[in-house]
């Protein structure tokens, strides 16, 4: 095709012929087509011609469907007028004024892409473009001639589902509530032909021809019906045609479902069902008020709790694979609305504010409702058909549970309420005790007790008591407190399940049961010797059961009550072996389904770390064995992939539990941290954020008295520089990895890693928009990393402070206008405070180096807010370092803990040694800051104070609650060591500063004293004579 060809009607036919022929597929053709396509969609009246093609019968269907899918495409893209390439205002009107030209459309699917396109349109240009859009549609709605023909009829009727559908579906902007104003002008209309429709297929003998139309029409028109009563009126029990049609679709509702024989042959039947159950469904979900204010609401309950009652039997013994699954999505949708009803009843009638009006309404409805339908006896027997039927477990339950237990137990722990009978008809019974709970509890109680003990030992009597099980397992919460659980578990469930009278397959259903009420019961109220009978009850179950189902039942309920917060590892401890030697050794190896092995997994590490340190040195050796293989299995084969995560999360608890130990697992955890951190294997993006917690956990608990580190964790960092770069979500796991290097390595092994120092130099251009959790582990990484520092690395330390812009990230936290706040603000100069007090002179070449970089005044004023400073070059350098003081002096009043204001003090007095005039000239305010931390402590001879030691996280205390990790007690010793906090006696410290500025001043001295109050001089002298306390 030439690129000059004119845009028309009859060369964008070829066009879209040439695009779209098969014997054109991929040639120089086809792309020239396409191409031509691309350009003419941008220009005027491209749209227009597309709409004509397709309302032109005389083309094919194939290039009408074409046309009309680019049409809509095309409206998509661009109808709005602020899209580049807009279609014009008049090309608009145009296509609206044809947009219903075609509701002869012989085409189901070319009709509904019309009408979507139509749908989109009037999203956008209704009511102000398109004002008369509803008048439109009342015109065509109106005529007989479009009505009594089914096909005009069931195409407007297409078009006007899917306008409803959008347009309510807006709950921005004018459109909605316009379309809720013309509801008047089409609901009559459309109530219309869905009766007559109605009635003429419901009274023929057969569905054939002009019935078969006839249904189809009903069907749409009932589908356009419950989009208009849900959106299209925000009070619809005010409006009396909707009240009227209401009724009407009760009774036809009614006659369906009694009358199922008569027209269950019709495939569209199951849809009509479905629909009436979807528009009350809708109704009471959109508002609940709005739905018992409707004068058939009663009616509506009633008809559904009779269908539950008459159609129990038929959904407890439906086949869905053979027969399909009708029923009991019936049952479902009518427990929903049930259940809806009971809800909004028990919270007494709440309702949102634009229902406040209402209210007076609202509370006679609930009144009716709770007189005609709702009564004690209903609840009893709604009680009695859930347990008779609803909560027992089915025939093809049974099945599934016999052919594939694995499968079915995967299947029950991930149902959902709302799609499957016996866990809805569960949710369902839960909110019945809720609601109901002075009622039920006694007639519960008296149904366990008394007549579960006298059933049967008949299959059908077993999942009867196991069905009134149930209903105790279910209502757990509700009755905790009228209940006696642990008499119950001793003289009822326990019994039951170690039972000997039963078979073995109906033992196992209440074994089955017993453990899930155990799974429901220990978390809510259960006392430590119930506790111990239950893990008995679970250990001697898992030593000798085989049925599946059980076991991994069995295992579900030990999960939990592992889990539980108030879990007590002593009481579990005589079984704890036992346990995990039968997970192990029986229950892992004999399952096959990726979700049961995930399961099992994560079972076993929440074992170890809820139990550490009890499990042995052995066992925990045995568990890591299980790795490689099961880690080879999930990262080869994609179906199995999400076991590597629960590996992973295994060997951190490992890791965790053996501590100093740890070092056993190198062997198999540095591989698979490498494999899950490195960005160029393919299961980075499933597993970098587990392997990045097990690297952090495997140096944490890594012990400078075993191994000595091994050379693998210093071929990982790469992977770590690279997370840094690309994770900011995880960042704080990232430098908790970097801090764990910092306390392992010296400062010569950690300064000479360039992973380190670019990590520092990217860290250092961000750190003023850092999280606080990263922000306070950056600092907290400096700050080891100082304290840490031996007196020949010093140069090294703070040479690579300069040369990776960690000094200038600091200075500029602290000399922004803007930045951080005087709390945040204090923390950092922490960092100077550690410097100054290790080499106050450099520090201070560093400052002046810094205030040389600066901006000038004038150049500051033209930088945003947040990055100007309040210094510049144009300052002297004392200027400078007299602002920094002053800063330092500011924040320091917000500090309260001893320690760290020791910390201030040494680093801030430290600068009195540098001579520098502008130091000296603060004197007076440093030396107050002495008598008011010298009045608050009272150290011993090496300056160490019980105060200093209120924060510590190694004390007698710490350990007996919770076993420390090594890199907690790496740095305790480091603290211990090396923070002059401990290690220096503040009147010491003092004596030598005023020691040392009489030596350098000489004859200046008494001048420099003369400047300073007398008071001040005077309570140093006093607080420096007075003897410490003995150590």
């Amino acid at each position: 095709m030439s690129n000059v060809v004119t845009l028309s009607e009859l060369n964008l036919v070829e066009a879209l012929q040439q695009a779209s022929n098969p014997q054109h597929a991929g040639s120089e053709v086809q792309k020239a087509a396409e191409q031509q396509l691309r350009e003419w969609q941008q220009q005027p009246g491209f749209h227009f011609l597309l709409q004509s093609i397709y309302l032109n019968l005389s083309n094919s269907l194939q290039i009408r469907w074409l046309a009309v899918i680019q049409f809509k495409n095309g409206v998509e893209k661009y109808w709005r007028s602020t899209r580049i390439n807009a279609i014009n205002k008049d090309e608009k009107i145009s296509i609206r004024g044809r947009l219903f030209d075609l509701i002869d459309e012989q085409n189901n699917q070319l009709s509904i892409q019309n009408a979507q396109a139509a749908a989109k349109i009037a999203r956008l240009d209704f009511p102000v473009e398109w004002p008369n859009l509803f008048e439109q549609l009342e015109q065509l709605l109106s005529n007989d001639h479009i009505v009594r023909n089914t096909v005009k009829a069931y195409n407007i009727l297409v078009h006007v589902n899917q306008i409803i559908k959008v347009l309510g579906a807006a709950r921005i902007g004018r459109c909605r509530p316009a379309m809720q104003s013309k509801m008047p002008l089409i609901f009559p209309l459309v109530v219309r032909i869905y009766y007559e429709s109605f009635e003429k297929w419901t009274s023929s003998q057969g569905v054939t021809g002009d019935n078969l139309s006839n249904l189809q029409v009903s069907y749409m028109s009932l589908k356009v019906l419950r989009r208009i009563v849900t959106e299209g009126y925000e009070r619809p029990h005010r409006d009396e045609s909707v009240c009227e049609f209401m009724k009407l679709i009760v009774a036809h509702f009614d006659l369906l479902v009694s009358h199922q024989e008569n027209f269950k042959e019709v495939d569209i039947y199951e849809k009509f069902i479905r629909c009436y159950g979807k528009l009350f469904y809708n109704l009471i979900t959109s508002s609940p008020a709005n739905f018992i204010l409707l004068p058939c609401s009663t009616q509506i309950l009633i008809t559904y709790t009779s269908l539950l009652f008459d159609k129990a039997p038929l959904v407890y013994n439906e086949k869905s694979d053979e027969c399909g699954d009708f029923w009991e999505q019936t049952a479902i949708r009518g427990f929903l609305i049930l259940k809806r009803v009971f809800n909004f009843i028990h919270k007494k009638g709440a309702v949102i504010l634009k229902a406040r009006s209402d209210k007076v309404s609202i509370d006679e409805s609930i009144k009716r409702i709770s007189t005609e339908f709702l009564n004690e006896q209903l609840v009893t027997k709604l009680v009695d058909i859930l347990m008779k039927w609803y909560l027992k477990l089915r025939p093809c339950d049974l099945e599934n549970w016999s052919m594939d237990p694995e499968e079915w137990i995967n299947e029950q722990m991930a149902t959902s309420y709302e799609y499957q009978i016996r866990p809805c008809a569960e949710n369902f019974f839960q909110d019945l005790i809720n609601t109901f709970p002075e009622l039920l509890v006694p007639y519960l109680l008296n149904k366990i007790e008394n007549e579960a003990a006298n059933l049967s030992n008949s299959l059908e009597d077993f999942l009867t008591k196991d069905a009134i099980y149930a209903s105790f397992q279910l209502s757990a919460s509700a009755v905790s407190e009228m209940v006696d659980f642990d008499r119950l578990l001793v003289e009822v469930f326990l019994p039951e399940a170690t039972s000997s009278n039963a078979s073995k397959d109906q033992l196992n259903v209440i074994r089955r049961r017993t453990c899930l009420i155990i799974n429901e019961w220990c978390t809510i109220k259960c006392s430590d010797e119930s506790k111990r009978l239950c893990y008995e009850f679970f250990t001697n179950l898992l030593m000798t059961e085989e049925d599946k189902v059980v076991l991994l039942t069995c295992v579900k309920s030990l999960r939990t009550m592992i889990d539980d917060w108030n879990f007590n590892k002593d009481t579990f401890q005589p079984f704890l072996v036992n346990i995990v030697v039968i997970l192990l050794r029986k229950l892992l190896p004999s399952v096959s389904l990726t979700e049961t092995r995930l399961y099992i997994l994560n079972t076993l590490s929440d074992i170890i770390i809820q139990t550490k340190p009890l499990i042995s040195e052995n066992l925990l050796m045995e568990v890591l064995q299980l790795v490689p293989k099961l880690w080879e299995v999930s990262t080869n084969n994609s179906s199995e992939s999400i076991l590597s995560n629960a590996l992973i999360r295994l060997l951190r608890h490992l890791v965790t539990s053996l501590g100093v130990q740890s070092h056993l697992t190198w062997s198999i955890a540095i591989p698979v941290v490498a494999e899950a951190c490195n960005p160029s294997s393919s299961h980075y993006q499933l597993l970098n954020e587990d392997g990045y917690e097990l690297w952090g956990v495997l140096l944490q608990n890594y012990s400078s008295q075993g191994p000595k580190l091994d050379p693998e964790f210093y071929q990982l960092l790469p992977f770590l520089e690279h997370g840094v770069e690309t994770h900011t979500e995880i960042l704080p796991t990232l430098l908790e990895i970097m801090k764990s290097y910092a306390l392992i390595l010296n400062n010569e092994e950690f300064f000479s890693s360039p992973t380190f120092s670019q990590i520092f130099s990217l860290i250092s251009l961000y750190l003023l928009k850092l999280r606080d959790d990263s922000f306070h582990l950056i600092l907290e990484i400096w700050e080891i990393l100082v304290l840490s520092n031996e007196a020949n690395n010093e140069d090294v330390l703070l040479q690579s402070f300069f040369s990776n812009n960690v000094l200038k990230a600091i200075f500029d936290s602290i000399f922004k206008e803007a930045s951080l706040s005087s709390y945040q603000r204090i923390q950092v100069i922490q960092i100077v405070a550690r410097i100054a007090y290790v080499n106050p002179q450099d520090l201070m070449s560093f400052l002046s180096s810094y205030h040389q970089s600066t901006p000038t005044s004038m150049e500051i004023q033209s930088l945003p807010a947040a990055d100007r400073l309040c210094i510049s070059r144009d300052i002297s350098f004392d200027e400078a370092v007299n602002k920094f003081i002053s800063i330092w002096l500011s924040d320091f009043k917000d500090l309260f803990d001893p320690k760290i204001k020791k910390v201030h003090i040494l680093g801030l007095s430290s600068l009195l040694r540098t001579g520098l005039v502008s130091v000296l000239s603060n004197f007076q305010a440093i030396a107050s800051q002495w008598i008011d931390m010298l009045e608050e402590i009272n150290e011993s001879n090496d300056g160490d104070c019980e105060k200093y030691h209120l924060n510590d996280l190694v004390t007698p205390q710490s350990i007996d609650f919770h076993p420390l990790t090594a890199e907690q007690y790496r740095y305790h010793d480091l603290c211990k060591s090396n923070d002059p906090v401990h290690n220096i006696s503040l009147k010491e410290f003092i004596s030598r500063i005023l020691q040392f500025l009489e030596n350098n001043l000489g004859s200046q001295h008494q001048e420099f004293l003369k400047n300073v109050d007398p008071k001040l001089i005077e309570n140093i002298k006093l607080f420096l004579s007075i003897n410490p306390q003995r150590a």
